[in-house]
C-alpha cells in the first residue's frame, strides 16, 4: 500500500483549492506529510490553474445568481408599478372637479411610476438599454487590451515575448479566444 493515500492527496487538493490553508507547507503539516511531496502533488495536478477555474466558476455563478435575481426583482417592480398605474387610472376616472394641486400631484406620481418601469424593464432613464451600456463597457474594454498590447509591444524588445503574452491575454478574455475576436 502506498505511503500517500489517494484520499490524503485528495484533501491536500481540497484544503489548497478552497484557500482553507494559505501555503503547502501548512498543507504538509496537517497532513504529516514532507512538503517537497505536497509541492510535487500541486506542479503535477496544477493546481494553480485548478484554483484560477475554480474561483472563475464561482465568479460566474455568482453573477448568473444575481442576475436571476435582478430578473425576479425587475419583473415584481415592473408589475408593482403596472398596479399603481391602473390604481391612479381608476382614481382619474372616478374624479370629476379635480384641483391643479391635485393633477400636479398626480402627475408626480405617473412619472415616478413610468421611471420605475424604465428601471425595471432594463433601461436606463436617458433611454439607454442595458445592452447598449454593456456594449459600450465591452468596447471600452476591448481598447484597454489593445492599449495594453501597444505598450507591450512597445516596452518588450524580444518579439516571441510579445506574441506569448499578447496569446496568453487574448485567450484569457471570454470570447476572445474561441472565434480570434
Amino acid at each position: 500500500m502506498p505511503r500517500h493515500t489517494s484520499k490524503m492527496r485528495e484533501e491536500a487538493r481540497s484544503l489548497y483549492l478552497t484557500g482553507e490553508v494559505p501555503s503547502v507547507a501548512e498543507i504538509a503539516r496537517r497532513l504529516k506529510v514532507k512538503p517537497h511531496t505536497v509541492g510535487a502533488w500541486k506542479r503535477e495536478e496544477d493546481w494553480d490553474a485548478l484554483r484560477v477555474k475554480t474561483e472563475k466558476r464561482a465568479a460566474e455563478q455568482l453573477v448568473e445568481k444575481l442576475a436571476s435575481e435582478r430578473v425576479t426583482l425587475n419583473t415584481s417592480h415592473y408589475r408593482l408599478w403596472g398596479l399603481l398605474v391602473s390604481r391612479l387610472f381608476e382614481i382619474l376616472q372616478q374624479e370629476r372637479g379635480l384641483d391643479i394641486p391635485g393633477m400636479v400631484k398626480l402627475a408626480g406620481i405617473l412619472e415616478r411610476a413610468q421611471r420605475g418601469q424604465r428601471l425595471a424593464r432594463g433601461l436606463n432613464l436617458d433611454g439607454q438599454t442595458e445592452e447598449q451600456i454593456r456594449a459600450e463597457g465591452e468596447a471600452e474594454g476591448r481598447a484597454l487590451v489593445d492599449l495594453f498590447i501597444e505598450v507591450v509591444k512597445e516596452q518588450v524588445p524580444d518579439e516571441e515575448t510579445r506574441d506569448r503574452i499578447a496569446r496568453a491575454l487574448l485567450e484569457q478574455i471570454p470570447g476572445e479566444g474561441e472565434d480570434g475576436g
